[in-house]
C-alpha cells in the first residue's frame, strides 16, 4: 500500500514500493489541471515517474472559452512513440495510460505501442480512458471515437468510460446500473470503472466498478457513492482514472483503489470549490491523494438483503373476567 505522507508537507512522501514509469498519453493544457496535467501530476505525486506524451496542446480547457489548438503532427507523433518503445526501460514500464486523443492517426500509433509493450511485458497494464463525450454527445470526430472503440478498447486491461461513453461504445441506451453492468461485461475487459453511474443515494454521484479476480472469476460489482458537488471543476475524470491506476499499481485491491480514488477526488474538488478556485487545485491539495478523509459510501451491487429473524411480540394477557 502507498504510505501516507507526513501531514503539513507536500513533499514528505516516501514510497515503500518500487515505482516504475507510467506512460501517460493525453491532451496538454498550458493552464489548468485537465488531461496530462491532471493525470501525470497525480501519478508523480503518488511516486511514479511519468513519460508524458501530449496528443494536442491547448491554452486551457475548452469550457473556459475558445483558444488556439496546436495539433500534433501525426507522423512525428508516431515516430516519437516508436522512440519510446526503444527506450532501455520500456519493457519495465508499469502501465500505459491513454486519454483524450487529437487525431485518427494517433489511435494506430498507440495501438502499435501497446502491442510492442505487451510483447515485452505481458503482465503490463494498458489503461484506456475513452474520453469521447458526455450527455451532450460526442465532442470529438466520430471516426476517432470509432477507432478508439475498435482498436484501443479491445487491447485495454482497464477502461474508465462515463455512463454516456459506455452507452455509445456499446450502442446501447441503458438507464440503470444493471444495464450498464451487462453492457460492460459484453466489452470483456478485466476491469471497467464507470464514472457518473446511477447513484442510489439522493443528490449523490457514483463510480461503478465491474471487475474480475486474478483467477478470472467474475465478482460482484462495487459502487462508491458520495455527495455531488454542484458545478465541479474540469479534470475530475482524469484525476479519478490516474488515482485509481496509481493505487492499483501500488498493490491496492480494486475495492481499496476505488475507495481511495473516489475519496481523493471528492476532497480535492470540495476544497477547490470552497475556496472559489476555477480549476482543480491538485498541487495545493496533493496530500489528499495519499490520505483522503472525505467520507464515501461503498456497496456491492447484486447482493440480496440479509435474512433477519423477527421475533413476535408476546401476546397481551387476557383481562380477567
Amino acid at each position: 500500500m502507498i504510505e501516507s505522507p507526513d501531514r503539513g508537507s507536500a513533499n514528505s512522501h516516501k514510497a515503500p514500493f518500487e515505482a516504475k514509469p507510467v506512460i501517460v498519453i493525453s491532451s496538454h493544457v498550458m493552464a489548468g489541471a485537465v488531461g496530462n496535467r491532471a493525470a501525470a501530476f497525480t501519478l508523480e505525486r503518488l511516486g511514479f515517474p511519468v513519460w508524458e506524451v501530449p496528443t494536442v496542446i491547448l491554452p486551457w480547457h475548452p469550457g473556459h472559452g475558445p483558444g488556439t489548438v496546436q495539433r500534433i503532427n501525426p507522423e512525428l507523433f508516431a515516430k516519437s512513440l516508436e522512440d519510446l518503445s526503444r527506450h532501455p526501460d520500456f519493457a519495465s514500464v508499469s502501465a500505459i495510460y491513454s486519454g483524450y486523443l487529437g487525431s485518427l492517426e494517433q489511435v494506430g500509433a498507440i495501438a502499435s505501442l501497446v502491442d510492442r509493450y505487451k510483447s515485452l511485458n505481458p503482465a503490463g497494464i494498458f489503461f484506456c480512458d475513452p474520453v469521447i463525450g458526455d450527455k451532450e454527445g460526442l465532442y470529438m470526430a466520430e471516426d476517432i471515437a470509432i477507432a478508439i472503440r475498435d482498436h484501443l478498447i479491445p487491447r485495454a486491461d482497464i477502461i474508465s468510460p462515463n455512463r454516456f461513453e459506455l452507452n455509445w461504445l456499446t450502442a446501447s441506451a441503458e438507464e440503470n446500473n444493471n444495464g450498464l453492468i451487462e453492457q460492460a461485461r459484453k466489452l470483456g475487459r478485466k476491469t471497467t470503472m464507470i464514472t457518473s453511474a446511477f447513484a442510489l443515494m439522493r443528490n449523490a454521484i457514483a463510480n461503478l466498478l465491474i471487475h474480475e479476480e486474478e483467477t478470472g472469476k467474475t465478482t460482484l460489482p462495487i459502487m462508491c457513492e458520495h455527495p455531488a458537488i454542484p458545478n465541479p471543476q474540469n479534470g475530475t475524470g482524469d484525476m479519478m482514472a490516474s488515482l485509481f491506476l496509481g493505487h492499483k499499481l501500488a498493490s491496492a485491491s480494486d475495492e481499496t483503489a476505488l475507495k481511495q480514488a473516489s475519496s481523493g477526488v471528492l476532497e480535492v474538488v470540495t476544497r477547490s470549490a470552497n475556496l472559489g478556485y476555477r480549476d482543480l487545485e491538485i498541487a495545493r491539495f496533493a496530500d489528499r491523494f495519499h490520505s483522503p478523509m472525505a467520507m464515501v459510501n461503498m456497496r456491492q451491487i447484486g447482493v440480496g438483503p440479509k435474512l433477519t429473524t423477527i421475533r413476535k411480540a408476546p401476546r397481551k394477557p387476557r383481562p380477567l373476567d
